[in-house]
């Protein structure tokens, strides 16, 4: 199935880090709970390491996505939501984290990606490095696909199907996510500062 690019944008499950990232952000916020709660008992930096920590597990762990939008390959990543085309991208390879590559330069995101166990086991073919269509090689779903595969494949039909397009966009955009960078600069500079209070 190709992806539409005058539909709605097409977004991919985040493959892992919810569960870490939900499990920091609890164990932040009962930090700063307790503090507030027994003030005498617990140091400021409980508190504002419990900030950090929501932050960050935020940040880092719950905000990274990816998905299609026309003929785009969007990545937010920690900090930023880079927009690549599709018409450009050269190799999309999901290890441990996705890989784009456009114009020689890699972009990683990890909100896709294949457990550690599953990257060192899958061999990478000529196919996947290159994303030209190799006799032979591929996978098919008998083979024990698995998500990362779905995730693999259906960027590539998307880009297959944006090369074709004569107008379709050709820059890279980056979009920085100033609430995020503010919410870690902030949390990070009151954590130190709470050390001289």
């Amino acid at each position: 199935m190709e992806h539409d690019p005058h539909g709605e944008r097409l977004d991919f499950a985040p493959t892992s880090g919810r569960f870490m990232g939900a499990l920091t952000a609890v164990l932040g916020a009962v930090g700063v709970l307790v503090t507030l709660a027994f003030p005498g008992d617990y140091p400021p930096q409980v508190a504002t390491g419990g900030l950090l920590a929501i932050a960050l597990a935020w940040s880092a762990m719950l905000r990274p996505r990816v998905w299609l939008e026309g003929h785009r390959l969007v990545l937010r990543g920690m900090l930023s939501t880079l927009h690549l085309p599709l018409a450009r991208l050269q190799s999309v390879v999901v290890q441990q984290v996705l890989v784009a590559t456009v114009d020689d330069k890699r972009h990683a995101n990890p909100g896709v990606g294949r457990s550690r166990f599953r990257a060192m086991r899958k061999p990478r073919s000529t196919r996947d490095l290159t994303m030209t269509p190799v006799p032979g090689e591929g996978w098919t779903p008998d083979e024990g696909a698995d998500y990362a595969d779905f995730v693999e494949d259906r960027i590539r039909d998307a880009a297959k199907a944006a090369q074709r397009v004569p107008d379709a966009p050709s820059d890279v955009r980056r979009e920085w996510a100033w609430p995020e960078v503010g919410l870690v600069v902030g949390t990070s500079l009151l954590f130190v500062v709470s050390f001289w209070f």
